[in-house]
């Protein structure tokens, strides 16, 4: 019984694992580069991103997302409005971080909860040499 008390615990991450196992559509990817003008390299992708997200995300010109808007200085946000809803790019620096975090929300309707469907990090974007 005590075994199953240290075991059980090292198994509940792989049943959630699952979820968050695709890969992030390019779409989504070129949407936040787009956005913050940063290379972003996705560590997660949660299982609400839907197919409809990604039309939406890769139809949308840049120019259709808000200014950034400083929270405090370790955080900004964009915003993203396409008829109810919405969506929303939040960055966030820690303080012992080396890059920011960008974390991509999805608001169904104006009244409901935020859904996170991709996170990653930002990078500066290298140089291509000439």
């Amino acid at each position: 019984m005590k075994i199953l008390l240290f075991v059980l615990p090292l198994l509940m991450p792989g049943v959630s694992a699952p979820a968050q196992t695709k890969s992030t559509p390019p779409a989504v990817v070129t949407a936040i580069e787009g956005v913050t003008g940063k290379q972003f390299l996705p560590d997660t992708v949660f299982a609400a991103l839907s197919e409809e997200d990604e039309k939406l995300l890769a139809k949308e010109p840049v120019a259709n997302w808000g200014l950034p808007q400083a929270a405090d200085n370790n955080m900004s946000y964009y915003n993203l409005v396409i008829g109810t809803r919405s969506y929303q790019l939040v960055i966030l620096k820690a303080p012992k971080a080396v890059f920011p975090t960008a974390t991509l929300l999805r608001f169904n309707d104006p009244k409901s909860k935020p859904e996170p469907i991709a996170r990653g990090s930002l990078k500066p974007k290298e140089e291509k040499p000439k």
